[in-house]
């Protein structure tokens, strides 16, 4: 036998996976009713039916929490679009899986070495992807299971300022109809599906791999989706209500199963689980590389020219560069070369060799004496060496890599039976090197086998596991047609029945149901407060500028709860559950201000199942002209106050700091309120000099420049500016 390969541990895991694939090979009854090698471009199917039937869905869409969930119910409600509806979610469902059984047969057969390394990773990015975007459409829905989502998504990013912020827009009151963040949760759905495209082009671009799959695979896919909607109807969940603990519910395990880990108490765990696991997947192509991918090499002196190798080479890593003293010549590029050889296999000419497992050199080399030959390529010899068999086994890279003149050498010097031994349908590990070598043989691709040698090689096509029994047949399977199925009436219910089958019970799945949280009621308090304004319902401010804002829940004089809060944009934001059992219990929820305590709530509440005290501590609106007033201060042809007044605590310009002005301004002038003093101090700027500046500093131009309700809105930003 010429090989010389030992079984790595790559080729042990394939041969554990070809295994557990046989009861599925043996039902459908042919390598070509298999579904399996096909999920790539199944996978590409089913994103063209998740877009289409997600156009359809978004003209009846509307944005906001309410509005959103209203227009999903009046799509359950209509019979077409309920349908429609459910194929979008039932195709999601679909897509992640066929992309991981992808990820997983690319995986496992290694196709991740050499120049396929980029591939690997926009194919990684492409699920990632898939995964996000149907994350983001459960969301848009707006009911239970979107809060069940959103409240994942808050135990990952809920102690950091701009994640705390965000949960604190979608819980209590404070949130409002939620337009604008329903509308940003769309685009990045769009955005995601985008991405996912351009992903996937870069993931077949240089590559002259088929982006489609036959026609019969999406002909059952579809059939099964349709029928999955038709029997298994979605149905609708009650709307998001924060202040309810999640109920049982279904949750689609395909996109949905890191909300169970995510809201049981681990979720910082298991975020940085995940992102191991994508670092270590991504890292794949470095991390189990066990040899060097061997590159082909080209004899200038020996190559015609001829453009056969440029046009068989599936990773496009061949080139023709023009030579002044004759005919162009044959150029690798290293890095997109993966080492198939399938390029041997075209040149006829003897001008490129590949290492230790260049073909044309291996069949010069052995002896015959009148035995057969069998061709076989190394990843069926990485399952079987086939060392028993009375036969000279010749090693290839690919069966691509065999050279159809071979077949004439191989009889004159005295061959019996000669052999090719390759992959199954869609099984190539270099995608199509078993199309091209039967192309050869059968005399529709260059280079032909000599027209007195044609027939002579048998070819038998099968899937990995099955190389022994098809050495005891050869010939026995030479169909690689994978664009129809096998004519056996058998082959094609059973591959309907796999298909369709897979679709229905990936339907199923999506409706597993989730225990939910529990009946016990719990305190939820809903923060977003600038330390030194004043809350809703209080009558002095709460702290002072600066000042860190702590959370303290006490239930019946007992703390359960003590957090302090991340600050976005100056504000203490974000959300903090408590444990409480269900009764009449006495409940204090505080904001805590360097050693101050502002009490948000202090009553006697009966707490009953199912339902949470939700506490909001919210900062008290601004008065209606205080927006206006913010134009006028920073407006270089209004106020201009920012060219001499900051409102940082302790920032002094020309003029003194402005932050806690409006404190200050109730005590200022005996007499005057705080509205009075600012208003005097705006128009009649030397009448009180702050300490520590001078007469003068501050134009006396306001009373003109200003309109009477720009002056009026001024004085009333500046009454926000309290404490510090």
């Amino acid at each position: 036998m010429v090989s010389g390969r030992r079984r790595t541990a790559q080729a042990t895991v394939e041969r554990a996976a070809a295994t557990a694939e046989r009861p599925l090979r043996r039902a459908v009854g042919s390598a070509r009713a298999n579904p399996l090698p096909h999920a790539g471009t199944i996978s590409v199917f089913l994103l063209v039916v998740v877009v289409l039937t997600g156009v359809y869905i978004t003209l009846f869409f509307e944005y906001g929490f309410g509005a959103s969930y209203e227009a999903v119910a009046r799509l359950q409600a209509h019979p077409i679009q309920r349908v429609m509806r459910a194929i979008h979610r039932f195709a999601s469902a679909a897509l992640v899986l066929t992309t991981v059984v992808h990820a997983w047969r690319t995986f496992v057969a290694g196709r991740f070495s050499g120049g396929r390394r980029f591939r690997w990773l926009t194919g990684l990015l492409a699920l990632v992807l898939v995964w996000l975007a149907g994350l983001s459409g459960y969301w848009l829905v707006w009911d239970q299971r979107a809060q069940a989502i959103a409240e994942a998504v808050s135990a990952v990013i809920g102690r950091f300022g701009p994640g705390a912020a965000l949960s604190a827009s979608w819980t209590g009151e404070g949130a409002g109809s939620g337009a604008t963040l329903m509308v940003v949760v769309w685009f990045v759905h769009l955005g995601l599906t985008a991405v996912i495209g351009w992903a996937l082009w870069r993931h077949v671009r240089r590559t002259r791999l088929g982006w489609w799959p036959p026609r019969h695979w999406m002909a059952l896919a579809f059939g099964g989706l349709v029928l999955a909607a038709v029997l298994l109807p979605l149905g609708m969940l009650d709307p998001a209500d924060f202040s309810t603990p999640l109920p049982a519910l279904s949750l689609d395990p395909f996109v949905l199963f890191l909300v169970p880990p995510l809201l049981s108490g681990a979720a910082g765990w298991v975020a940085l689980g995940g992102i191991v696991v994508l670092v270590a997947a991504a890292a794949v192509p470095w991390l189990l590389r066990a040899t060097a991918v061997d590159v082909v090499e080209i004899d200038a002196d020996r190559c015609t020219g001829c453009d056969l190798c440029v046009q068989d080479c599936p990773y496009l890593a061949l080139r023709l560069d023009d030579r002044a003293d004759g005919p162009a010549v044959a150029v690798v590029d290293a890095d997109a070369c993966v080492g198939c050889g399938i390029c041997l296999g075209s040149c006829a000419f003897g001008a490129m060799s590949l290492g230790e497992l260049d073909a044309a050199a291996a069949l010069d080399d052995i002896e015959v004496d009148g035995r057969d030959v069998v061709v076989a390529c190394r990843r069926h010899l990485a399952q079987h060496d086939l060392d028993d068999l009375d036969a000279v086994v010749v090693e290839v890279p690919c069966s691509g890599a065999f050279p159809p003149h071979s077949v004439a050498d191989l009889v004159r010097r005295g061959a019996g039976d000669v052999q090719l031994l390759g992959c199954a349908p869609g099984e190539c590990a270099y995608g199509i090197g078993n199309e091209l070598a039967h192309a050869r043989l059968a005399g529709d691709r260059a280079p032909h086998v000599a027209r007195r040698f044609a027939g002579v090689a048998k070819e038998d096509w099968v899937a990995l596991g099955d190389a022994p029994r098809s050495t005891l047949e050869p010939g026995a399977h030479p169909d690689l047609d994978a664009d129809h199925l096998p004519a056996a009436l058998r082959s094609r219910v059973a591959s309907g029945v796999v298909v369709v089958g897979s679709v229905l019970v990936v339907a199923l799945l999506t409706l597993i149901p989730w225990r939910g949280e529990g009946d016990e009621p719990g305190v939820r308090v809903v923060v977003d407060h600038t330390a030194g304004q004043r809350l809703e319902g209080q009558a002095e401010a709460a702290g002072a500028a600066g000042d860190a804002t702590t959370v303290a829940v006490e239930v019946d004089g007992d703390e359960v709860a003590r957090r302090t809060l991340p600050t976005w944009r100056g504000a203490a934001v974000g959300v903090v559950d408590a444990p409480a059992s269900v009764g009449d219990r006495h409940v204090r929820v505080l904001l805590v201000h360097d050693g101050r305590e502002t009490v948000v709530l202090d009553d006697q509440v009966d707490l009953q199942a199912g339902r949470r005290l939700l506490v909001e501590a919210r900062d008290a609106p601004p008065p209606p002209g205080a927006s206006r007033g913010r134009t006028v201060f920073t407006d270089p042809d209004l106020g201009a106050c920012t060219v001499c007044h900051s409102t940082k605590a302790g920032e002094e310009r020309v003029g003194p700091s402005l932050a806690g002005v409006a404190t200050r301004a109730e005590t200022a002038v005996p007499g005057l309120d705080a509205r009075g003093y600012l208003r005097q101090s705006i128009l009649d700027p030397d009448a009180v000099i702050a300490p520590g500046f001078r007469a003068g500093q501050m134009l006396d131009i306001y009373e003109e420049r200003l309109s009477a309700e720009d002056l009026e809105s001024l004085i009333d930003y500046l009454l926000t500016l309290e404490d510090g």
